[in-house]
């Protein structure tokens, strides 16, 4: 019997990789940047990812791949805009898609992943809004991206707007997670 190193339920060392990204990543926005930004939900997003795989979470893993999912062209849009192309950050957004990616095939994620995937964007809009600089609009915790103020009329309906389309999102990652990408067994454990 061959070892699958792609197992991260059994792996559990995959764990570290979007843990030591973050780190990194971390390290450099707060300390060359400015540390409001680690309240975008990326920085979420990988370290639950990260404690997903220690933890054995089907929920924790789709809750933080889901949402490096959904940050992964945000950041690269931003990233081709300005130019961007710190190593770090580079490196930090690609490792939460790879690792996503290839956690997710080994846990088959819970029905209500979407309620955590929107759990977490609450939250970070509350903390976004008390502790970040309303210039610097963390998760859009304060008014309508820039560009896009045309598409909506106020920013609560851009809000609502936002938060249905992530459910959506959610739960069509659930759906197609555990319909073609989740390879084990479903009375396995790994939910």
């Amino acid at each position: 019997m061959t070892a699958d190193i792609f197992d991260t339920a059994r792996n559990r060392w995959w764990g570290l990789l979007p843990l030591l990204a973050l780190l990194w990543h971390g390290a450099y926005t707060a300390i060359m940047l400015d540390a409001h930004y680690l309240f975008f939900v990326c920085y979420s997003a990988n370290f639950i990812l990260g404690i997903g795989i220690y933890a054995r979470s089907g929920l924790m893993v789709g809750t933080g791949a889901g949402w490096c999912l959904i940050a992964f062209p945000l950041w690269l849009y931003y990233a081709i805009l300005n130019s961007d192309w710190e190593i770090s950050g580079v490196a930090f957004h690609v490792c939460g898609i790879l690792v996503g990616v290839v956690a997710m095939k080994n846990y088959r994620l819970p029905g209500y992943t979407w309620c955590a995937g929107l759990g977490l964007a609450l939250i970070l809009q509350v903390l976004g809004r008390i502790f970040t600089d309303p210039a610097l609009n963390v998760n859009a915790a304060f008014r309508i991206y820039d560009g896009w103020e045309g598409l909506f009329p106020n920013y609560p309906v851009y809000f609502v707007v936002m938060f249905l389309g992530f459910a959506a999102f959610f739960l069509c990652l659930t759906w197609l997670n555990n319909r073609f990408l989740f390879c084990g067994n479903k009375d396995d454990g790994r939910h």
